[in-house]
């Protein structure tokens, strides 16, 4: 087995393991598993960004909780371009106590326009302005954050978060471009257990 499978093998082993061990599964109502996020998104940090999203709990124990995420969001590259996303991510939290480590992994569509005004030859070599309709891109995403949950011991409906995401853009002169962005968030559950 190659070393970049194992953190694959990790996630699919812990995920079997909470399966196993979900109790009663099956009383849980969507309104009780379902939280509303909302993030700062900042590639690269000096590029800021907002994501508004979905947080569905799959199965949820003592330690681990799977979880399936769908963000809607965007950022602002100042002279280069400006760009909006909607992704989605399957990822595993690790508690300990209220701290907990998230392991996310995901795939996403973004669209980018230029920031400035675009031109395009004409048939007869002048030049004209062109149309800024946008490129889009294919967004495969991996993230890794910290955070506190209040209702691990407190019953509070919400949990703060924070890490980083990386990102590839593609195509981008026909190669995949890697991103990093910043992400700090708040999440609120609609419905406590």
């Amino acid at each position: 087995m190659k070393a970049s499978q194992m953190p694959l093998l990790i996630l699919l082993l812990c995920s079997l393991s909470v399966l196993a061990q979900e109790q009663d599964r099956s009383k849980a109502k969507y309104g009780e598993r379902t939280a509303l996020k909302v993030e700062y998104f900042g590639e690269l940090v000096l590029h800021p960004g907002l994501s508004l999203g979905l947080d569905y709990t799959m199965v949820r124990n003592s330690w681990v909780t799977l979880h399936w995420d769908t963000d809607l969001g965007g950022y602002w590259h100042r002279w280069n371009n400006t760009s909006v996303f909607l992704k989605t991510s399957f990822g595993s939290r690790f508690a300990v106590g209220p701290v907990f480590a998230d392991i996310n992994l995901g795939v996403g569509y973004m669209h980018s326009w230029a920031a400035g005004v675009m031109y395009q030859r004409t048939e007869n070599g002048g030049v004209e302005k062109a149309a800024n309709l946008g490129h889009p891109h294919f967004m495969p995403n991996a993230s890794f954050l910290l955070g506190w949950d209040g209702s691990r011991r407190n019953a509070l409906p919400w949990t703060i978060h924070i890490g980083p995401e990386v990102y590839l853009q593609y195509p981008y002169n026909h190669i995949f471009l890697p991103h990093v962005a910043a992400k700090i968030g708040f999440t609120y559950k609609f419905k406590q257990r």
